[in-house]
């Protein structure tokens, strides 16, 4: 029975009238991308490249998208920010530097930032390294369009033919390298080359990075913690299951619903989170299952839901879940307060999993409940 119930509500029955839930899990899953890619109108940014991203990602999710297509779609992006969602990207993140920091991070779990300036004090990677990584993204720019001129503020992300990276020191110009990789190009697109390695069966950093925060998300602690800094100095808890899941990541041919189902139905999953005298001081080898609190969003809906009483949001009808929401700008105090993120960071750590009194005192005395 637990299986059967976790194939529908993963939706992968085959069967129409159990596979009733990928709505929902595209509404989820949207939201903790989007927080992740810092998808928000905030800024210089305009509300409809926003809602391009956001239905763009959420499309991606309902129908099941392989997540390799994902990644090469959004690195590989150009054109109207307004007509093609993952254009966004080079919207939100508008210069070389970002991107390399926000690529390395998101789909390799790496934390390159220290490596600007310096040798990486935890890490085997350097100047070099950045900024040849770095040079993938020195040929994409921005130009200004008319094409929606009654909104206006569009701008179209292009290729130029030219544009390279130096080395900041030495001066030596950097061809486009991955990580601890040779140099590789493309006649078009510096950034084709980029997308073919990251995402290639061979490329253990980008399957275990996307393993071990599925493992997090689902489990409570990732076999690598934080989830998203897999450095050579922070090895996993149990190498060998991270080499398994990955594999099994690559296999399905980068199929989410089969990593997580793979997840769900394992022991672990299904243990209870009653510690025993002798495992309650665990927090690295899954012992127990470790409880996790709702999110802010999925919190406020389930309050919805069983008090009957749809929470109105600003300039979205009626019957909008948390979950749903494009945006990380609505002034909705509840969210704020239950650690919504703002969409700063691409790191894990902006949605701060820790209770505090804030919180407390908005349970007991708050105009919410």
């Amino acid at each position: 029975k637990r299986t059967r119930l976790i194939d529908e509500l993963l939706g992968l029955t085959g069967d129409p009238e159990r596979d009733i839930h990928n709505d929902n899990y595209a509404a989820w899953w949207t939201l903790k991308w989007s927080d992740l890619i810092r998808n928000t109108s905030n800024g210089s940014a305009v509300e409809q490249a926003m809602w391009a991203m956001h239905n763009w990602m959420k499309e991606a999710f309902r129908t099941n998208r392989p997540f390799d297509r994902v990644v090469t779609e959004l690195v590989t992006a150009k054109g109207s920010v307004y007509s093609n969602g993952p254009a966004n990207y080079y919207r939100i993140f508008n210069n070389s530097s970002e991107l390399t920091e926000a690529t390395a991070q998101l789909f390799l779990g790496v934390r390159l930032e220290c490596a600007k300036c310096h040798h990486h004090p935890f890490e085997k990677y350097g100047q070099e390294d950045y900024y040849a990584f770095s040079a993938f993204f020195a040929r994409v720019g921005t130009k200004r369009s008319e094409e929606f001129g009654l909104f206006g503020s569009e701008s179209v992300v292009i290729v130029k033919t030219t544009g390279d990276v130096s080395h900041p020191k030495t001066r030596k110009r950097l061809e486009p390298t991955p990580l601890e990789g040779e140099p590789v190009d493309h006649p078009l697109d510096r950034r084709i080359a980029l997308a073919q390695w990251l995402t290639e069966p061979g490329n253990n950093y980008f399957a275990r990075s996307i393993a071990n925060r599925y493992v997090g998300y689902l489990l409570g602690r990732g076999l690598v913690e934080p989830i998203d800094d897999l450095r050579s100095t922070n090895p996993p808890s149990n190498p060998e299951l991270l080499d398994a899941l990955a594999q099994h990541f690559v296999d399905s041919k980068f199929n989410l619903k089969h990593l997580m189902r793979e997840l769900m139905v394992s022991r672990l999953y299904q243990l209870s989170s009653q510690p025993t005298e002798q495992n309650s001081k665990d927090q690295r080898f899954y012992s127990f299952y470790s409880v996790k609190r709702l999110p802010a969003e999925p919190l406020l809906d389930s309050i919805d839901q069983v008090t009957e009483s749809r929470t109105k949001f600003k300039n979205l009808p009626v019957g909008t879940r948390a979950i749903e929401l494009p945006d990380a700008e609505y002034p909705n105090y509840f969210l704020n307060t239950f650690a919504k993120p703002r969409r700063a960071s691409v790191c894990e750590c902006e949605r701060a999993p820790d209770e505090n009194l804030v919180q407390a005192l908005h349970t007991l005395n708050g105009d919410t409940l």
